[in-house]
């Protein structure tokens, strides 16, 4: 059994605990945050929330892995990369859960800090980097490269040997054709389509649905 520190105090950092919790036999044992957005709190999800700058004292890192689970609305200022050196920094291990029901080919390369979500699948060859999280039921084809601290929301598709950048978002249901290359810090919205390469920082939005007036489908008589 692993006793597990998570940095963050979101719902998405009390989600991650209860997969731990559900589907491994590990334990996660309190929640961490800069003093600073502490705000006297003590408690987080009914687990001891400390400051990280005490954590090492209370948790010593020979005994304990760390996760750092900022939620995907962080992720573009880099705060995740900069915890993870710091956790690092402090002497811990850096803790990756993968959902006992996703699928992860014994070919793929899954470093650490790294979040797999239910139904997720990994083919062969596929190359995921530090920080990055795979929401469920995302499909990340063969051969393909997720950069470090990248997002993947649920339902997203990689086709084969798709290469991202770090620091990406990818939006639900977005679609990455194959052999597509894309930079750092790009934002895929939801239900976007990408067909070529796209530079740093690049923005992608969907067209959204169209909005009918009800009164065409209602029924003559």
């Amino acid at each position: 059994m692993k006793k597990v520190i998570i940095f963050g105090d979101t719902s998405f950092a009390g989600i991650v605990a209860e997969y731990i919790h559900t589907d491994t036999p590990d334990q996660v044992v309190a929640y961490t945050l800069d003093a600073a957005y502490l705000d006297r709190r003590t408690r987080f999800e009914g687990l001891p929330l400390v400051s990280f700058e005490s954590v090492h004292e209370r948790y010593p890192p020979d005994d304990h892995y760390f996760l750092v689970a900022i939620s995907a609305a962080a992720r573009n200022k880099h705060l995740n990369s900069q915890k993870i050196a710091a956790v690092r920094a402090l002497g811990y291990r850096l803790y990756t859960f993968i959902h006992s029901t996703a699928f992860v080919a014994s070919s793929a390369s899954i470093a650490e800090n790294v979040l797999i979500f239910p139904h997720a699948i990994v083919e062969p060859r596929a190359t995921i980097h530090e920080g990055v999280f795979i929401r469920s039921g995302a499909y990340v084809s063969h051969e393909t490269e997720i950069g470090a601290y990248s997002y993947l929301a649920p339902k997203c598709t990689f086709s084969g040997k798709v290469i991202t950048g770090s620091h990406c978002f990818f939006g639900t249901n977005s679609t990455i054709r194959d052999r597509v290359t894309i930079g750092q810090d790009v934002v895929i919205g939801a239900g976007a389509v990408v067909l070529k390469n796209l530079d740093n920082e690049a923005i992608i939005k969907a067209a959204e649905s169209k909005l009918l007036d009800r009164d065409r489908f209602s029924l003559k008589l």
